[in-house]
């Protein structure tokens, strides 16, 4: 979905392709590094191990304008390595996402909800966990 507001200027667009790319490179980070890969809704993995096609997550993340129709509620699905903390992995995906969002747009997501669509070992056993994150309107 693209998201799109008008203002005196025109119109802004914005695609899920700007969001897919700030959710992977949060996987990046040290603390996610090797812990968490892409997913599909249902819990298929997006890519191997070692790369994925950030279109084709572009395609299974969910934007939304929130409620008060000022910010945008952000979902997607991962799956986790065995024996991650869940907590503190999620808080470390959402605030980087969160954060690098207000640098770009200068406002953070109303809220980030990630679901944990299974967890892996040698194989993926399928888990169905959302963890949802809440930020404060900046000001």
């Amino acid at each position: 979905m693209t998201l799109s507001r008008e203002n005196e200027l025109g119109t802004i667009s914005v695609s899920n392709i700007f969001f897919a790319q700030i959710i992977a490179d949060s996987f990046n980070q040290e603390s996610c590094a090797n812990k968490v890969w892409p997913a599909t809704k249902k819990g298929r993995q997006i890519g191997s191990d070692a790369k994925f096609s950030i279109s084709d997550f572009a395609g299974a993340i969910e934007i939304e304008p929130s409620l008060n129709g000022d910010n945008v509620d952000i979902e997607f699905s991962v799956i986790v390595k065995f024996g991650t903390s869940i907590r503190s992995l999620t808080d470390a995906l959402s605030d980087y996402i969160a954060d690098t969002i207000l640098q770009k747009q200068n406002k953070r997501p109303n809220q980030i909800k990630i679901r944990i669509t299974g967890v892996k070992s040698r194989q993926i056993a399928r888990r169905n966990l959302e963890v949802i994150k809440r930020y404060e309107p900046e000001g």
